[in-house]
C-alpha cells in the first residue's frame, strides 16, 4: 500500500511517496529513475526529510485518469493511445534495464496532460505495487457501452491478464485491426454519401428547366427584352452624340487658324470625350454581363433563403394553491432544503454552478470539463464536485491557484465536504453554497 501525500509550492505540484522498505533493496532502480529523464515517466526527485527518504514526483499541469474520466466515458481511440504510449514507456525502461512491473498502473497514479493528451506513468521501485488488472477494471467501468469495439477489446485484454498472457504487441495489433476496419467502414460510408449526393444533384438539374422556372421565365422575358432595348438605344445615343461632337471639333480645327493654346484645348476635349464614351460603354457591357449571371443562377434554381430565429420568452403559470391545513409546522432540516447550487458572489462574473447532476468537473478548458468558465485564474481542470450519500464534496484537481473552502485552501487532490452557507473560492471566483 502506497503512502501518498500531495504538496504544492509556488510553481510546482508534487505527489510524494514514502519509503515502504523497498528503497534500500532497489537502489539501482531508484537512482536510475531520479537521475535520468525517461520519456513517459513522471520526473522525480529524492529528498531526505527528518531521517526519511521521500520521492517527489512532479505532477504540474497533469491530471490522473481517475479525475479525468470520473464523470465521462472513455473511447476506443483513447484506449489505443494509452496502450501505444505504454508500449513506448516499456521500451524506454528496457533501454535503462528497469523492471516494467514497477509501473504503478492504477487510475489515480496514471496521469495525462489534458491539453496534449500525453500520458505519463509513475515508476515506484517495488514490483508489488504495480499490476494492470485494477486499471482494466476501471476502463471497463468507464467505457461507453454502445462502443462495442472498445468493450470487446477490454474484455479480451482482461482475459489475457487473467491467464497471465498479456503482451503489449498483441494488444496493439488488435487496436490496429480495429482501426483498419473502421477506416474501411468510413470510406464505404463516404462513397455512399457521394453517390447519393450525385443522384440528388442530377435530379435537381433535371428539375431546373421545368415547373416554376418556366413560369418565371415567361413572365420576366418581355421585361428583360424591353430593358435591354432601352439600354441599347441609350448607348447608341451616346455614341452618336460623341461622334457629332468629335466632328464639330475637327471642323473647327481644320477651318480656322487656331493659336497653340486653342489647339491644346481641342486635344483635351477629344481626350475627355473618348474617356467618357469608353467609360459609359464599359459600364453598359458590365451591366449586361451581370444580368446574364443572375439569369444563369435563376435557371439553376438558386434561391437565397433567410433563416429567422424566433425567441419565445418563458413564463410561469399561476397554479391555484390548495387550501392549507392550519396544523403544526413541519421542520425541514437545512441540508434537505438546500438548493444544491453555488451562487457567484462576483459582480462581473455572475455564473452559477448547479450541483444537481454529479460528479461535475469545473475548469476553463472546454471539452475536458463538464462546466467550462472563461476565467484566467482557473486551471484547465480546476475542481470536481461529487456526492457521497446525501453529502456533497469538493476536490481540488491539482489546480494552480487553488480551491478554498471558507478561506482555507485545500491541499492538491484533497476532498472536503461542503455545507449550506460555505464560501467556495475557485481561483478568483467566489461562490456561496445554498
Amino acid at each position: 500500500m502506497l503512502d501518498v501525500t500531495y504538496y504544492k509550492d509556488y510553481r510546482h505540484n508534487y505527489l510524494i511517496l514514502k519509503d515502504n522498505g523497498s528503497f534500500c533493496e532497489n537502489i539501482y532502480q531508484r537512482k536510475m529513475v531520479t537521475e535520468n529523464k525517461i520519456k513517459g515517466l513522471l520526473s522525480s526527485q529524492e529528498r531526505y526529510i527528518n531521517g526519511e527518504t521521500l520521492l517527489y514526483y512532479e505532477i504540474t499541469s497533469r491530471q490522473s485518469i481517475a479525475s479525468i474520466y470520473g464523470g465521462k466515458n472513455i473511447s476506443i481511440e483513447q484506449l489505443r493511445r494509452f496502450f501505444s504510449q505504454l508500449k513506448v514507456v516499456n521500451d524506454a525502461l528496457q533501454k535503462y534495464l528497469l523492471d516494467s512491473s514497477c509501473l504503478v498502473l492504477k487510475p489515480e497514479y496514471v496521469f495525462q496532460n489534458i491539453e496534449t493528451g500525453e500520458y505519463t506513468f509513475l515508476y515506484y521501485p517495488d514490483p508489488e505495487e504495480g499490476g494492470l488488472s485494477q486499471l482494466i477494471d476501471f476502463f471497463i467501468s468507464k467505457v461507453n457501452a454502445e462502443d462495442l469495439g472498445a468493450v470487446e477489446m477490454l474484455y479480451k485484454i482482461a482475459e489475457l491478464i487473467s491467464r497471465e498472457q498479456f503482451v503489449l504487441d498483441e494488444v496493439l495489433t488488435w487496436f490496429q485491426e480495429e482501426e483498419d476496419n473502421k477506416d474501411l467502414e468510413n470510406r464505404e460510408k463516404l462513397q455512399e454519401m457521394a453517390e447519393e449526393r450525385d443522384r440528388f444533384l442530377k435530379e435537381e438539374e433535371g428539375k431546373a428547366g421545368h415547373g416554376s422556372n418556366e413560369e418565371f421565365e415567361t413572365l420576366s422575358e418581355e421585361d428583360d427584352r424591353e430593358e435591354k432595348e432601352n439600354s441599347i438605344k441609350g448607348m447608341i445615343f451616346i455614341w452618336v452624340a460623341g461622334i457629332l461632337a468629335f466632328g464639330v471639333l475637327f471642323y473647327i480645327w481644320q477651318s480656322f487658324q487656331l493659336s497653340y493654346q486653342e489647339t491644346i484645348y481641342i486635344y483635351i476635349a477629344w481626350i475627355i470625350m473618348a474617356i467618357t464614351i469608353f467609360a459609359l460603354s464599359l459600364r453598359f457591357f458590365y451591366l449586361e454581363y451581370r444580368k446574364k449571371n443572375e439569369k444563369g443562377k435563376k435557371a439553376c434554381g438558386y434561391r437565397e433563403e433567410k433563416t429567422t430565429r424566433y425567441y419565445e420568452p418563458g413564463y410561469e403559470r399561476e397554479v391555484p394553491l390548495a387550501a392549507a391545513d392550519a396544523g403544526n409546522t413541519v421542520f425541514i432540516p437545512l441540508a434537505e432544503s438546500c438548493e444544491n447550487k453555488l451562487y457567484s458572489m462576483d459582480r462581473k462574473n455572475k455564473c452559477h454552478i448547479d450541483l444537481e447532476k454529479l460528479p461535475l468537473t469545473v475548469g476553463k478548458l472546454a471539452g475536458a470539463v463538464d462546466m467550462a468558465i472563461n476565467e484566467q485564474s482557473l486551471s484547465r481542470m480546476h475542481a470536481r464536485f461529487s456526492r457521497m450519500g446525501k453529502s456533497i464534496y469538493v476536490t481540488d484537481l491539482n489546480s494552480t491557484n487553488g480551491t478554498f473552502r471558507n478561506g482555507m485552501r485545500l491541499t492538491p487532490n484533497a476532498t472536503e465536504i461542503i455545507e449550506p452557507g460555505d464560501e467556495i473560492r475557485l481561483g478568483k471566483l467566489k461562490f456561496i453554497y445554498r
